[in-house]
Order: structure tokens, then sequence, then C-alpha cells
């Protein structure tokens, strides 16, 4: 796979951020999936599962982000999940 130069730049930038970086960033991104996760619940109260779905699916994505962004800071990883695997991830994989 070949990388767009912004994706380049951002994996870079992301692997500079120091460990109190990270965690800012981290819980910016967890403050916004508990919000949509929040609306996730209320729009399915009223009936609105529509709705309901997309801010759930939502929320999930921010997850997801907030997982694969600390896993790809070395000082997160050291300092929050140092049983991580920390082999590079293989073509295909």
């Amino acid at each position: 796979m070949e990388l767009t130069k912004q994706e380049s730049e951002l994996i870079q930038f992301i692997r500079t951020l120091d460990f109190d970086d990270m965690l800012n960033v981290l819980d910016g991104i967890k403050a916004v999936a508990e919000d949509l996760s929040t609306k996730s619940v209320v729009h399915a109260s009223k009936g609105n599962n529509c709705a309901a779905q997309g801010f759930k699916s939502q929320a999930e994505n921010m997850d997801k982000l907030e997982q694969l962004l600390g896993e790809a800071n070395e000082e997160y990883r050291k300092e929050i999940s140092p049983l991580l695997d920390d082999a590079p991830i293989k073509e295909g994989e």
C-alpha cells in the first residue's frame, strides 16, 4: 500500500507526540465518543432507530480511532500498553 504525503506526515507526527500530548488527544476523542454514545441512547429511547444506529456507529469509529492512535505512538504504548506486540504489520494483514 502506498501512502499519500499527507498520510505519511500524519504518521510521522503521531510518532513525535509525547505521552502527555497523546493523553490529551485520546481524552478528546474519548469525550466525543461518549457524547455520540449518549446521543445514540437518547435517539433510541425516542424510537429514532436510524439516528441511534448512526450515532452508535460514529461512537464505535471514535473508539477505534482512539485505540489505533494510542497504539501508533511508542511512548504511549510503553506507558499504557506495554504488552502490545510491537512487531511491524506485514503487508496483507
